[in-house]
């Protein structure tokens, strides 16, 4: 984190430095204008890298970018200069095919084959308002979410028969502000932080257990609703085109 930290203070000190133009040398605007878009990941893994090679350090791995907002892509559009619509989107499938385990250590296969299956959607449309007249600027808005999310597995037990468990559908809504502020390093190219805090509602449909013999147990359905949260995407890069 200190290497983090330095290089980012690094990079502050330069802006300084540097007289407050809104423009490059070349003629290019800093800040996003009417009609720009812009995507955004954080950018602790790219900073750490840096501190890394400044320290001369010999394990200086390959940085990897994540996202802002948590498990989802965000991009924007803006409607002028100080205004933006975002969009918030993450679609993400898992399964899984395991074979001859034997769990228990005794010699024998507990089961012939194990698959599962997964599916998370999460959509949101949301407006950001910006503020400041230099490379320094602060934002500030919300997203209103939906997420969408189930997980199921069979199991083909030896030596016949099969068990099958099905989580349930969840479906939640949510809105979620947020508050930050990033430094234009360079045109179109900043970094900065982002602060979230949002209220969520969750509907858990009631799971289900088929065993291979025997009836089905089904349990509950449940309502989750979770408020606050305070998060924060640490050091943020966005692109802005």
């Amino acid at each position: 984190m200190k290497k983090i930290i330095l290089t980012v203070a690094t990079i502050f000190a330069f802006g300084v430095v540097t007289a407050q133009d809104l423009k490059s040398k070349k003629g290019e605007n800093y800040l996003p204008e009417a009609g720009d878009w812009a995507i955004s990941f954080n950018a602790n893994g790219v900073f750490e890298y840096a501190g890394n090679a400044f320290n001369g350090k010999t394990n200086n791995n390959a940085p990897g970018v994540t996202n802002v907002t948590s498990n989802s892509f965000v991009g924007k559009k803006f409607i002028d200069a100080k205004s933006a619509y975002r969009v918030v989107a993450n679609l993400g499938f898992g399964s899984g095919n395991f074979k001859n385990g034997d769990f228990d250590n005794d010699g024998t296969t507990d089961f012939a084959n194990y698959k599962s299956s997964t599916i998370d959607l999460n959509v949101g449309l949301g407006k950001e308002w910006r503020r400041g007249s230099t490379r320094l600027q602060g934002f500030y808005g919300a997203d209103a979410l939906v997420g969408f999310s189930s997980a199921k597995w069979t199991e083909t037990k030896n030596p016949a028969g099969n068990d099958k468990y099905n989580a349930g559908t969840s479906i939640n809504v949510g809105v979620t502000g947020f508050i930050g502020a990033e430094y234009f390093i360079f045109p179109k190219m900043s970094i900065g932080a982002q602060y979230n805090y949002g209220l969520r509602i969750a509907s858990n449909g009631a799971p289900e257990y088929t065993p291979a013999t025997g009836s089905s147990v089904k349990g509950e359905s449940s309502t989750d609703v979770s408020l606050g949260n305070v998060a924060s995407s640490a050091i943020s890069l966005t692109l802005h085109f």
